[in-house]
């Protein structure tokens, strides 16, 4: 009977492999499309952009290791003696559950930078929100790895392993403490991702309705920082046109409802499902796969209905020749960035005639190398030499002393 059982299951698995291995394929050139069409259409990378990058990128790597991989040994098995062994049956685990998390912890993350540029604009452009994105990338990958790789170390059911007959990957076969922390895990982020781009729609319709305190108090204005040269050095983005914040938040409105809806919510189920019973069925199997696909194929779709991101054949080949072409680019041109100022050539012209009053001069204790230039003559743009350390500006000769 338990053979029987058995067989039934394998057949409904094998009569979905062939399916899973084309729909991966698909997935995959999909979502590389989608990053270089993102690539291809943004000039200055921000953290939003940054983020779906990230989860297309998390897609691929989804696709075409633990799919592919679980696909291909089951094909192999339907036309030969192969079978899963504990060495891949590990790997197979750990990077599934690895990349699950990261696509959970990063549906969460766009959802929440979302939420704060939107309700909070001026703190958004006055922090370093390049540096956290990368940051939380970072910390979203640690995490996920280090807690998916402890099935594989030893932390799973040592009465009945998961990987002694056929390979079970459904969260109560590998354990009771690795399944209710994966569930505590999702189910904490996507109510966290639900709750950041619910207060990201009420923030947006609420502005769009009309109320002009509102309008006032999240405009902000574009700030340029330049030097006493004139050369840009840094900026602050002022608010996005009405139009383009809307389509970026109903952007990510639907990529967090589908990840919820396909993935968060079934996954949750499953899991809960099979910790109650104490046992994995095939629908389990079923859905888990299928629905890892199915929001993996979604979102290439939804970025080529955005028109923010969406590039035509063109656009993207003169980006790849842009990103292939970037080694001939001259050598000495990165290290130029990093050489101190007092390393650089210095422009030895005589400093201008600027009255002391307006304290335009530059000594080596008064240097201040950033300013907000505004609308300062010409003359006082020019930067002066940079003189020795402790040898004060020399003072212009007067007609008389010239005389003498």
């Amino acid at each position: 009977m338990v053979d029987e059982v058995t067989t039934m299951k394998d057949d409904v698995i094998n009569a979905n492999t062939l399916a899973w291995l084309v729909c991966s394929g698909v997935s995959i050139l999909a979502n590389t499309w989608s990053i270089l069409s993102v690539s291809a259409k943004q000039k200055k990378w921000k953290p939003l952009e940054f983020l779906i990058c990230t989860l297309a990128g998390t897609h691929i790597l989804n696709m075409a290791i633990p799919i592919t991989m679980y696909c291909v040994i089951t094909l192999r098995r339907q036309h030969s003696n192969y079978d899963w062994n504990e060495g891949l049956c590990k790997v197979f685990v750990s990077t599934f559950y690895t990349l699950t998390l990261v696509t959970c912890f990063s549906v969460t993350s766009l959802s929440y930078h979302r939420m704060w540029m939107v309700r909070w604009p001026v703190n958004y452009r006055l922090s370093n929100t390049k540096k956290q994105a990368v940051h939380t990338v970072m910390g979203i990958w640690m995490v996920s790895f280090i807690l998916s790789t402890l099935p594989a170390v030893g932390w799973h059911d040592t009465t009945d392993r998961f990987y002694t007959s056929d390979c079970r990957f459904i969260v109560t076969e590998i354990g009771l403490g690795f399944g209710v922390c994966f569930l505590l895990l999702i189910g904490g982020s996507v109510a966290m991702g639900v709750i950041c781009i619910g207060i990201a729609l009420f923030q947006t319709f609420s502005i769009q309705a009309g109320h002009n305190a509102d309008k006032n108090k999240f405009n902000v204005p574009t700030i340029v920082v330049e030097d006493a040269q004139g050369k840009r050095r840094s900026s602050i983005d002022g608010s996005e046109p009405l139009k383009t914040s809307l389509q970026i938040t109903y952007l990510i409105s639907g990529i967090v409802f589908i990840y919820d809806f396909l993935t968060g919510f079934p996954i949750l189920v499953v899991s809960f499902a099979s910790l109650k019973f104490a046992r994995s069925y095939d629908w389990m199997v079923l859905c888990v796969l299928w629905c890892s696909i199915a929001q993996s194929i979604l979102l290439p779709m939804f970025l080529w209905a955005c028109d923010r991101y969406r590039a035509d054949i063109r656009m993207v080949w003169e980006k790849c020749v842009a990103i292939m072409s970037n080694d001939d680019v001259d050598e000495g041109a990165p290290y130029k960035k990093i050489l101190p100022r007092r390393n650089r050539h210095v422009d030895q012209r005589p400093d201008p005639l600027i009255p002391s009053p307006m304290g335009l001069h530059r000594g080596h204790d008064s240097e201040c190398p950033l300013q907000l230039h505004l609308a300062a003559p010409r003359e006082a743009q020019e930067q002066p030499g940079l003189l020795p350390r402790g040898e004060p500006p020399s003072p212009s000769p007067t007609p008389q002393a010239a005389t003498l």
